[in-house]
């Protein structure tokens, strides 16, 4: 199945380009940065109102502060349109943040089928990130894109990778109950 997968230059002068890609994950064409519209543009989720927040901590580490926002301020389910904004605490390279999310999912259950691209798809949208920077994923209408300080990273057209993503953090499966209680408002 073909996906549209939007890659953000990091080191090149913040310039978004979209690729189309194929299941390798490799770029099949470009088109003009001029056509991209973000969720962000679309949706003020910005002025949505907060559900909950919570910090994970791991041993005497701070890791990153994490906040739940939806247009209501209420938490239905990952069905729903959500905002988790995530803060970090500390330096965390690309490829430690998805190692990490690997584990997670293989903590929910998922399959290396699904995660395999899946982690390809990340690999081509996630930076490195800095102490303080935000990380901010936004869900709408079985579509997620990702952002970093606010500019757009990449877009997911692939709902069950939404889905999946959201689940690290709302599941009830999720490794960390009470983060996502916090999260959720309970």
């Amino acid at each position: 199945m073909r996906s549209l997968v939007i890659y953000f230059g990091v080191l090149m002068c913040s310039n978004v380009v979209i690729a189309e890609t194929d299941n390798s994950n490799k770029p099949i064409k470009n088109n003009a940065s001029s056509q991209l519209q973000t969720l962000s543009d679309k949706y003020p989720w910005h002025q949505w109102k907060k559900v909950g927040e919570a910090t994970l901590e791991w041993g005497i580490w701070d890791i990153y502060n994490s906040e739940l926002k939806t247009p209501t301020g209420r938490y239905n389910g990952t069905e729903e349109d959500l905002a988790l904004i995530i803060r970090y605490l500390r330096n965390i390279d690309r490829d430690a943040l998805l190692d990490a999310t690997e584990e997670q999912w293989q903590h929910l259950g998922y399959s290396s089928q699904q995660i395999t691209p899946w982690l390809k798809t990340l690999s081509t949208i996630w930076p490195d990130v800095k102490k303080g920077e935000r990380l901010t994923f936004i869900f709408r209408n079985g579509e997620g894109q990702f952002y970093q300080q606010g500019k757009p990273l990449g877009k997911i057209l692939s709902p069950s990778l939404s889905q999946s993503f959201i689940a690290i953090w709302l599941s009830p499966k999720t490794s960390y109950p009470e983060l996502r209680q916090q999260l959720i408002g309970k």
